[in-house]
This record gives C-alpha cells, sequence and structure tokens, in this order.
C-alpha cells in the first residue's frame, strides 16, 4: 500500500504539472513545484511509511499525514481533470485523422487547466483549515431542559458538559487557554467531563494541568474515564506498568480537582432537597472494555432521587441506560466526536458518516422521557482536524416544568 501511494503520488504530480505547466511559463516556478514535490515524497517515504506504527503516536508524524494526504488529494483531484480533458483530446484527434488521415492532438486549453486546479484546490483548503483551525474552533451549545422531578431548589441550575480532550493532541496553549476561559465564563454550578483526558499515556496531561486546573463550577467539577483512559493503546513491558500509568491518570484528575466517579454516586443538596449525579467507568457494546456498572454505581440511592448519569460511550444509553429499571432523566456522554466531519446547522440539520455506526452521535435526544447529550468534544483523534463538526461546550439549564 505505502508503494502504490509514492507511486500515484508521482503520477498524480506529473498529471497537476500539466496543468501548471499550461498556466505558467516561467521554469523557476516549474522547478520550485519538483523540489516541493520531491521534498514531500521524501518526508512520506522516510517518516511515514517506514514508520508508520508511529504515525498516530507522534503528534508531528500525525500532522504531517494529515498535510500530505490533503496534498495528495489535491493533486488526485487535479488530475482527474486533466485526465478527461486527455481522453477528450485523444478522442477529437482520432475523428479528426478519418478525415485528414494526420493524428494530431490538440493542445491542452488553459480554462481546462484553471478548472482543475481550482476545483481540487476547494478540498485542499477545506482541510488545511480544518487542521489548523477547524479543531480549535470552539462552539458553545445551550439547551434549556424541562422535568417534572427537577427538585425546585435546582431549578435554572446551571451545568457545562465538556468531553474528551486527548490532550496528547493538543499542542495550541493559547486555543486551549481561551476555550478554557469560554467555559468559565459559562459560570456554571457544575463542570461535568464525560471521559478520554488522554489519548494514551497520563503524561500526555503534563503541559495541560495548569489550564484544567482553572476549571472552575460553584458545586464542583466532576469526571469518568473513558476508553482512552485505561491505558489500552501502549504495548505495555508490563502489567504493573500499565497499572502505574492509569493510577497516575487517575491522581493528576485528583490533583486537577476533578472528582473522579468509578462507579460511584455523589449527592449534591440544596436547602433539603438532593440531587443524585452518577459516574460509570467506561461501557461500549462493541468493545471488549465493560467495566461500567449502573447498579453499582445507583448503590446507596434513593429510588426517586433525580439522577445525572455521567457515561463515555453512548451505546451505553442505547443498550442499558435508557431501559433500566431506574429512571434516569439526563444523561450525558461523549466519544463519538461526530466524527470531527459533517455538516450541521444547528437546531435544523447535522449529518455525519458516523452516523451509519452510532444511532445516538451528537447533540440532544430524547428517548422515554429521558434525555441524553451527546458532547461532539474538546479534542480530537485520529485525524488532526475538525470540518462542520466543531468542539464543543455543552451548557445544560435544569429547569422544573411548573415553573
Amino acid at each position: 500500500m505505502r508503494i502504490f501511494i509514492a507511486i500515484t503520488f508521482l503520477v498524480f504530480a506529473y498529471y497537476t504539472f500539466q496543468a501548471i505547466r499550461t498556466l505558467v511559463k516561467n521554469s523557476v516556478v516549474r522547478i520550485i513545484y519538483w523540489v516541493l514535490i520531491a521534498v514531500v515524497l521524501t518526508y512520506f517515504v522516510f517518516e511515514i511509511a517506514l514508520d508508520i506504527s508511529n504515525v498516530f503516536i507522534i503528534h508531528e508524524k500525525l500532522m504531517g499525514f494529515a498535510l500530505f494526504l490533503a496534498l495528495y488529494i489535491f493533486l488526485m483531484l487535479t488530475s482527474f481533470s486533466m485526465l478527461f480533458e486527455d481522453i477528450v483530446r485523444f478522442g477529437n484527434a482520432l475523428i479528426k485523422m478519418r478525415k485528414s488521415e494526420t493524428f494530431t492532438i490538440p493542445s491542452r486549453r488553459g480554462f481546462i487547466s484553471k478548472f482543475a486546479l481550482g476545483i481540487a484546490a476547494i478540498p485542499f483548503s477545506t482541510l488545511v483549515y480544518s487542521i489548523y483551525k477547524g479543531r480549535y474552533n470552539f462552539r458553545i451549545f445551550d439547551y434549556l431542559l424541562t422535568f417534572e422531578d427537577l427538585p425546585q431548589n435546582f431549578n435554572d441550575y446551571k451545568i457545562v458538559h465538556i468531553s474528551d480532550f486527548h490532550c496528547g493532541g493538543l499542542d495550541n496553549y493559547d486555543e486551549v487557554r481561551n476555550a478554557i476561559k469560554l467555559i468559565n465564563d459559562q459560570q456554571a454550578d457544575m463542570i461535568l467531563f464525560t471521559g478520554d483526558f488522554v489519548d494514551r499515556r497520563a503524561n500526555e496531561i503534563d503541559d495541560w494541568k495548569s489550564l484544567f486546573s482553572s476549571l472552575k463550577a460553584k458545586d464542583g467539577k466532576y469526571s469518568i474515564l473513558g476508553n482512552h483512559d485505561y491505558a489500552n493503546y501502549v504495548d505495555w513491558p508490563t502489567l504493573e506498568e500499565k497499572q502505574a500509568d492509569f493510577e497516575l491518570l487517575k491522581r493528576h484528575q485528583k490533583e486537577m480537582g476533578f472528582d473522579l466517579l468509578c462507579n460511584e454516586n455523589r449527592i449534591l443538596s440544596k436547602n433539603g432537597q438532593n440531587l443524585s449525579l452518577i459516574g460509570v467507568e467506561y461501557w461500549g457494546y462493541d468493545s471488549l472494555l465493560r467495566e461500567g456498572d449502573l447498579d453499582q454505581a445507583f448503590s446507596g440511592l434513593e429510588t426517586e432521587s433525580f439522577k445525572i448519569v455521567m457515561t463515555h460511550d453512548p451505546t451505553h444509553w442505547q443498550y442499558r441506560v435508557v431501559d433500566h429499571e431506574v429512571h434516569i432523566p439526563l444523561t450525558l456522554c461523549g466519544h463519538t466526536h461526530g466524527m470531527q466531519f459533517g455538516i450541521e446547522v444547528p437546531g435544523k440539520f447535522k449529518w455525519t458518516p458516523v452516523r451509519h455506526g452510532f444511532k445516538y452521535w451528537a447533540g440532544l435526544y430524547k428517548e422515554k422521557n429521558q434525555y441524553l447529550n451527546v458532547n461532539r468534544g474538546f479534542g480530537y483523534a485520529g485525524f488532526p482536524g475538525r470540518l462542520g463538526i466543531w468542539p464543543e461546550i455543552s451548557v445544560i439549564t435544569l429547569k422544573k416544568s411548573n415553573s
């Protein structure tokens, strides 16, 4: 596959050069083009193709691969347009040969070359935007949710729901600081984080610890574990090292002021009225990792108390929570990132390819008089960019229906 990519990259580069040569007569520009192609291809071969196992581990390599992919798509789309022109030119030459008995291929048209480069520039520029700007294009999603059984003293209670920091991929301190300020500006009663603090290792938090420590809410900030938080994405020499990293992650969260709930609950009281906050460990329908235990997390709670559940994967809500014998008015999760790519008109339309894998993939859902909010995520996983599905800060205000 790597050899195929390198060869097709050169073929596409050659065809794209035909468009450039048609429009630009300056030999210096042509030389610069081929020098750039040689540099990019060399980078791909030695930094990506020969070290493919580290591409999704080392952030810089992943960024390089993403930019290579954007350029590859640009060259490919340009080449398809130029190839189509060649087919037409060849066909015209055959038709004319019947009349004149000479085979002459018409010269390329400047309009086609401009069209080819222009069309290819659209996805190229959007991909580059998604990498450098889109993944820090934080958006606030406001939700006003009404409940008959909400305790009166929690009327107008404000929750900021965030998820999926993926610290290993964060690389812009100023942008993250601005996002933290945006969260604090909401003056939340409570901040709830629904998992995936890191990509692979606990030490990814080191550079961001002071920022996440600065998150403030009147009644505190609470967190749960996501699938990336269990140190399962590293080939550890020993189980002891894996467990040590897992314990370090939990200590980091505590030191940053997060109350990490692992199949546990907390009772928040206001003038004699209570709200139950439940945090479960990771449970995924298509995963071997199923540490989440609702029954254990409910231990000691009154059946009729108003409950908010934090779980990482929306399939947990789909297959376990929504049909649980205990009524759960509100569940918060993350995990999907909305695939980080899609089309969305808030409140009217949203689409992404991940909808074919997840029934509940972004935003607010309601079934059986129970709400689910799937946060689109703070960071990224996999492709280091976002387009259309932007990083999200959910602001949820609880309202008693008869207020």
